[in-house]
């Protein structure tokens, strides 16, 4: 981990901006911080990311806007506290009377399997008597949030006894519709949430916190709580939605001081309930200092919020996502219906399977050429290539970059604005697709794969005649090489679940003008059986 830049908040403490190793740019923040008017001496907090990005997306929080980039290490998630403890000479981490490491800065530690052996290491290192842990989660709907839970139950019994574990829920509201739209991800039901804490609160442990986020329409009926929760075992905190670029575009931005009156009464209600209820306001320097919750305070990570965004608004009107990509290939292949399928079907003993420009470029939600439908089209890929090397049949990737667009670029460049560079992250096939060793890629610098003069060659030294073509765009790339393997006798397969366009008028159009007079189109699942059949 390489510390990129620093910035002193005065009394609130000190930021960090990190760079991960890896082949692509990995950014993360860290703050080493102080409870308003509390020397460090006497509680020293910091807040730790364990995702680079996040999966969740809560619509309020500018770390899910950035999307999800991977999980860090256990190691990389201790560098994080090894270079704040480093920064503080004048403190003994291992002596202090409350050290808080709390896993809430960017990401959801529950969907990294590294989170409990992280916590594991943090006692080895500074395991005195006030090292204390902190989770925050929305207790995603997937069985590796759950086993993770589960092992962190474990880990808290064994290492961080007599309350020195802090577990809480970003529930936000007690309205499980309402719930489902704040966060992207599907968390547990309120009900879930009750059984497990009900099993994590042992004697001499902390409550579990129930933290609601209140957005104007994110309702906190006291009533719903405690026929829930039992108040023995859990409190509620209650805070502003603090102001990000995320819940602006949201429109749920809620930032108070005093709470406003419909908080007051829920806060009144749960406390007549006998729940402890925490009014937790940001002050009005943590908001500028942007340290609070869901904001980023880095340049670097706020222009990537800012391109999580945009693509969200891109992927709102995209003809074709992955969910609907069934439902939408059964109608088009309804259309094509009309054109005689000509050729031999696909012969297994011959065929081979060539990705065309699903780079990073296109793929990747923070890149500035950003197709959304492209999802759609890795995850017909996906299935392409594990029926592929099921079969033991060659696999091909072309990928559109160029080195010197003046040179190498011809009308291309000419052509569109944005130009994919070789030798940058994103002129990468998808890490959906990563190549395998043995496996070809090519670059190219015009529409048709056969641009590349070895690409014809490697094609007949490995016996494919066969030839089917996924990947993007359906009228550009994918139909310029179907053309092009045509002219070179080649017999070509389409799978209209693997290709996508720019819209859908120019999708479909392209693959009624390949199935009219040059290839059969087909589904991912049929590619599959006849892959798989016997005859192969």
């Amino acid at each position: 981990m390489k510390v990129l830049e620093t910035r002193s908040v005065g009394p609130l403490g000190q930021l960090y901006l990190a760079r991960l190793s890896g082949e692509k740019q990995r950014l993360i923040e860290f703050v080493d911080t102080v409870e308003p008017g509390v020397p460090k001496a006497q509680k020293w907090v910091l807040m730790l990311s364990t995702q680079v990005g996040c999966v969740i997306g809560c619509r309020m929080c500018d770390g899910g806007a950035m999307g999800w980039r991977g999980n860090l290490t256990a190691g990389e998630i201790v560098a994080q506290v090894r270079r704040v403890v480093k920064d503080n000479p004048g403190l003994d981490a291992r002596r202090h009377p409350k050290f808080k490491i709390h896993f809430a800065r960017l990401g959801e530690p529950t969907l990294n399997p590294a989170t409990p052996e992280a916590l594991e290491l943090l006692a080895a290192e500074w395991g005195g008597p006030g090292l204390t842990a902190s989770i925050s989660t929305v207790a995603p709907d997937a069985p590796a949030a759950a086993q993770r839970l589960e092992e962190m139950l474990e880990v808290k019994d064994r290492l961080y006894r007599d309350g020195r574990f802090q577990l809480q829920f970003s529930a936000h509201s007690t309205d499980e519709s309402v719930r489902r739209r704040v966060m992207r991800a599907r968390p547990w039901s309120l009900e879930r949430v009750a059984d497990f804490g009900r099993r994590w609160v042992r004697p001499g442990d902390r409550k579990v916190t129930l933290n609601f986020a209140l957005a104007p329409d994110q309702p906190l009926d006291p009533e719903a709580v405690a026929r829930t929760f039992d108040a023995e075992r859990f409190l509620v905190k209650i805070t502003p939605v603090n102001p990000t670029r995320a819940s602006e575009a949201s429109g749920s931005s809620r930032l108070w001081n005093e709470p406003p009156p419909d908080v007051a009464a829920a806060a009144a209600g749960l406390r007549a309930r006998g729940f402890t209820v925490i009014l937790s306001p940001s002050t009005p320097e943590e908001v500028a200092a942007e340290t609070s919750c869901g904001q980023l305070w880095s340049s670097a990570l706020r222009d990537e919020a800012r391109a999580g965004l945009r693509a969200d608004r891109l992927e709102s009107g995209c003809y074709v996502v992955p969910g609907t990509m069934p439902e939408k290939a059964r109608s088009w292949m309804s259309d094509l219906s009309r054109f005689e399928a000509r050729g031999e079907p696909l012969r297994p003993g011959k065929a081979g399977l060539l990705v065309v420009d699903l780079i990073d470029f296109f793929v990747d939600r923070n890149s500035s050429a950003y197709l959304p439908q492209s999802r759609a089209a890795v995850l017909g890929a996906v299935r392409l290539l594990e029926a592929f090397r099921a079969a033991g049949r060659p696999v091909f990737f072309a990928r559109h970059a160029h080195r010197d667009p003046e040179r190498d670029g011809g009308l291309m460049t000419g052509w569109w604005a944005k130009v994919c560079r070789e030798g940058r992250p994103e002129s990468r096939v998808t890490a959906a697709l990563a190549p395998r060793p043995g496996e070809t890629v090519l670059r190219k610098t015009r529409y048709s794969a056969f641009s590349n003069p070895r690409l014809a060659p490697a094609l007949r030294a490995a016996g494919v005649s066969d030839l089917v073509v996924c990947g993007l765009a359906t009228n550009l790339c994918v139909e310029s090489t179907v053309r092009a393997a045509f002219d070179l006798g080649l017999s070509t397969f389409v799978p209209a679940d693997a290709t996508v366009a720019h819209d859908e008028e120019l999708h479909l159009g392209a693959l009624r003008s390949l199935a009219q007079g040059f290839s059969r189109v087909m589904l991912v699942d049929d590619v599959a059986a006849a892959l798989a059949s016997p005859k192969n």
